[in-house]
């Protein structure tokens, strides 16, 4: 028998939706899953490349993805620009933003306002608004209490990207 191919794609709604897809391979002998992301080639290009490079603690391989308009903390920027200003994070705190870029990219992501955001989470009023899963889906930054200060939305870190692909932002709090 031919191997019978059935793509599924569900799109699950937190604020903006979250897109999560799975591709089903079938022939006589097996079935297997394989994650489809859904996203723009160019957004999973830049996604993959900064998760290497989040990974493996190399903030140089991050330079060229930072364009002119992308943003990193909210106010003025920092002296030094955005690699010296997450690399002084790690030496004066306990951020590790390289580390917290690498779970967010491993998360759901939400479309939002026309970018591709990670996490999910970005778009969720209150830590009550989370169901179990996804609490657990966020532990690897904090609790999710430590995420949703009261009377706020979700200030932990979070990472943007344009449909072409352009990195638009790596930011936390507000």
């Amino acid at each position: 028998m031919r191997a019978l191919v059935v793509a599924l794609t569900d799109v699950i709604a937190f604020g903006g939706g979250v897109m999560l897809g799975y591709k089903l391979d079938s022939d006589d002998k097996a079935t297997t899953a394989t994650a489809v992301s859904g996203l723009p080639p160019a957004v999973e290009q830049t996604r993959v490349t900064l998760l290497e490079a989040a990974e493996s603690g190399d903030y140089e391989a991050l330079r060229p993805l930072i364009t002119d308009s992308f943003e990193y903390t909210f106010g003025s920027p920092v002296e030094g620009g955005p690699i010296e200003y997450w690399q002084r994070l790690e030496e004066e705190t306990d951020e590790v933003p390289l580390e917290s870029l690498a779970a967010i990219l491993k998360m759901p992501y939400v479309l939002s306002r026309g970018n591709y955001v990670w996490p999910w989470a970005y778009t969720v009023e209150t830590a009550d608004d989370l169901s179990e899963h996804e609490v657990e889906l966020l532990a690897p930054l904090v609790p999710p209490s430590g995420l949703f200060p009261p009377g706020s939305g979700y200030f932990g870190w979070r990472a943007g990207f344009e449909p072409d692909g352009t990195w638009a932002f790596f930011v936390a709090g507000d």
